[in-house]
Order: structure tokens, then sequence, then C-alpha cells
């Protein structure tokens, strides 16, 4: 009998573990601004048209379609939308967690391109168009956000200046890839709401929603990422990231964001090894920063832009 309770209990941690595994990375539906249900849940109800306005847009325009091989043999996906003249140089978009990067940049794509910026909208891994099973908070992302740039350098050549601009999680994704191998083109770091680490994220939203299991299910999901994934959710921080990288970085968070709390930029922002600024937007959930204060937003991005685009030799 003693067998039994135990191989059963040891069943339902499995299965618990299981669950949380696939709930918490594993591919799911995208995040879609024309559901009511998804709105009325989220932190942009009350951005509904503007948000469709701009993924319009978005949509509307004619783009290149981009791929490259990452590192562990996915096949990733990109939209290239090229501006009309000549281009100052490319923004690359990385979007956030199981949303798109349409949605996430729609206060704010329309205004870069027509600033004179080709604009990269990356589907990251398991999202969209690009391969891949499982979400890694930026783990794996970030090497991924590593080889677009590299892309993007061969494909616009050394004199071309590039820019990281990121949304939640693809916030963390483009400040943990401050710490690796970036071409000498990539002239500065945007971030919105990014969180400081994996580990961080869950634990804060684990907290949130089962305070009671979340230990034991965060122990579960790092041990199940670890050795069925092979993806080590305490291997990197963007703290950690930025203390190696002299590249200026616009960190811009909404003060009233309880998903990815306000604290986690101002803590990457203290780890800055170079420049760095830090944009707050009162009454600003997550994500709606760009929409709250859109002129203020604005200029914050634009000046940021302008700031740190230098002619390359």
């Amino acid at each position: 009998m003693i067998v039994f309770w135990t191989l059963l209990l040891l069943a339902v941690i499995a299965a618990a573990g299981w669950l949380a595994l696939l709930f918490a990375m594993g591919r799911g539906r995208l995040f879609d601004p024309r559901s009511p249900r998804l709105l009325l849940h989220s932190t942009w109800d009350q951005f509904e048209i503007p948000i469709l306005a701009g993924a319009a847009w978005i949509a509307s325009q004619e783009t290149e379609h981009q791929t490259l091989e990452s590192f562990d043999g996915l096949t990733l996906h990109a939209r290239l939308l090229p501006t009309a003249g000549p281009a100052r140089g490319t923004i690359l978009l990385f979007h956030g967690y199981r949303s798109m990067a349409a949605v996430d940049f729609s206060a704010t794509a329309k205004a870069l391109h027509d600033e004179g910026f080709h604009l990269l909208l990356v589907d990251q891994r398991a999202h969209g168009h690009s391969q891949g099973r499982w979400i890694t908070y930026g783990v794996n992302e970030r090497q991924d956000c590593t080889a677009w740039a590299w892309h993007c350098y061969r494909r616009f050549g050394p004199n071309h200046p590039l820019f990281l601009y990121g949304m939640s999680m693809g916030a963390t994704t483009v400040l943990l890839a401050a710490g690796l191998g970036l071409p000498p083109t990539v002239q500065g770091i945007l971030a919105d709401c990014g969180f400081t680490a994996p580990v961080a994220i869950l634990r804060h939203v684990l907290s949130r929603f089962c305070r009671p299991l979340s230990r034991p299910l965060l122990w579960l999901l790092r041990w199940y990422a670890r050795w069925l994934l092979h993806v080590d959710l305490d291997c990197c921080s963007t703290p950690a990231a930025l203390h190696r990288t002299r590249l200026p970085v616009l960190l811009l968070h909404g003060v009233d964001d309880s998903f990815v709390p306000m604290d986690m930029s101002r803590e990457a922002a203290a780890a800055c090894g170079g420049y760095h600024q830090l944009y707050l937007v009162t009454d600003a959930g997550h994500g709606g920063a760009g929409w709250v204060d859109r002129n203020g937003y604005l200029a914050a991005v634009k000046g940021f832009l302008h700031n740190f685009l230098h002619d390359l030799p």
C-alpha cells in the first residue's frame, strides 16, 4: 500500500510539473486584439481602436519575408518593412510573450517608419511563423536576437546603424542580447516593461495566481526545463548583461504595471555600464505606456534614436 501511494504521489507531481511546463512555456494562442474577451482581461482594453488601427497599418504595408536558422536548428521568421527613401537605419522589433509585433508596436511602428527607419518585425521562436515548441523567457531568444542583428549586418552592411527594441519578454530578449556578441553597427537598445530574469518573472506571476503552490511549481518548472528542454532558467539576468555592455539603453515602463513590476526596470537601470535613461509613465499598466502618454513616449523614443544615431565609417 505504501508503494502504491508513493507511486501515485510521484505521478501527480510529474503530471503537475508537465502541465505547468505546458502552461508557462508551451507554444500557445497569440494575443488577438480583435477578441473582446482578451481585451477585457488585458491592460489595453481602453485602447482597442488605436491598437487595431496601428496593427491594420502594419498589415497594409508591403513587407519582405526574412528567415534564418537558429543556433538549435529552428527556422525563424521576420518581416522587413523598408522605408520609402534612403534609410537612416533599421530597428529590430521583438514582441512579448504570446503576442506579435503588429500589436506590441502598434503605437510606434508608423512613427518610427516615418522617421526613415526600416523595421524588422520579428516572430520570436514558438510564435507566429517561427518554428519552436517552447518559449524560454529570453534564455534562447537572446541568441535569436543576436542572430537577427547579424542577419541585418550582412544584409545592410557595416555602414548601416541598427537599434534593438523590445516589449515585455521582447524587452528582456534585447537586454539579455546586450551581453552577447552583437555586431558593431548596433547603436542602442530600447526596452519597454522587461523583466529582470526568467525565474524572477515566473516567481512573481506564480505568487500572484497560486501563492500556496508557487514555490513547488517554480521548482518543478526549473527542473523540467533543465532536464527535458535543456534550458537553464537561472542562467541569465538583464542586470548582469547590462553590466557588461557600454551600449546606450532606454528603459520604459508603466508605473502601474502589475504583471512586470516597474522595479525590475529600475534594477536594470542601476546595473547599466554605460549611458541609460529610465522613462516612467504614470497610470500605465503592462505594455500601455505608449498609449497612456503617447506624445511623451514617442518623444523619448525618437530623442534616444536621434541622440545615438551616428554615421558609421
